[in-house]
């Protein structure tokens, strides 16, 4: 039994190594953070979802379950400075911009929290139909990290849907 363990650890060793080596050949090493963004719905009080808090007002806000859009649908983002601070600015594909339209139209008065690696970072309330296929948020990220956020999210946005076109 001893001799078989003695054998099983450098096997194991050797599969790990070998198995972390093919992932790495599959994927292509970025050179950024990661920065995955989704956009969830602030749920209704009949729609079971999670719960998030915004990182610096600790504002609590239930939220459904599924994301209405991923980076997948971003295809730049920018900061702008407007009178009442800093905001991230949320450019959507064209597709995705059509559906903020017909999502925004029935959900008024709801809010869009928008996350990041799976952290919630900022809330934007819907006020009326949003048509130009942009969301615009204040968020709660010191104002030094924004331009680098932005760009991290608009690369990861970009090489994800390249990604994904390669795939197709």
């Amino acid at each position: 039994m001893r001799y078989l363990r003695l054998l099983l650890i450098p096997l194991l060793a050797f599969v790990v190594v070998g198995a972390s080596g093919c992932a790495s050949t599959r994927t292509k090493k970025k050179n950024y953070p990661v920065s995955v963004v989704r956009f969830l719905l602030e749920a209704d009080q009949n729609t079971a979802g999670a719960v998030v808090r915004l990182p610096q007002s600790g504002v609590v806000i239930p939220v459904e379950a599924k994301a209405h859009f991923t980076e997948y649908d971003v295809e730049g983002v920018e900061v702008v400075d407007n009178e009442l601070g800093k905001s991230l600015v949320f450019r959507l594909t064209p597709q995705a911009g059509r559906d903020l339209f017909r999502l925004s139209v029935p959900n008024q008065g709801r809010r869009i929290i928008t996350t990041v690696n799976g952290m919630p970072i900022g809330a934007r309330r819907i006020e009326r139909p949003i048509s130009q296929g942009v969301i615009v948020t204040y968020v709660e990220v010191p104002e030094a990290e924004l331009a680098e956020l932005a760009r991290n999210i608009t690369r990861t946005s970009r090489d994800m849907r390249e990604e994904l076109e390669k795939k197709k």
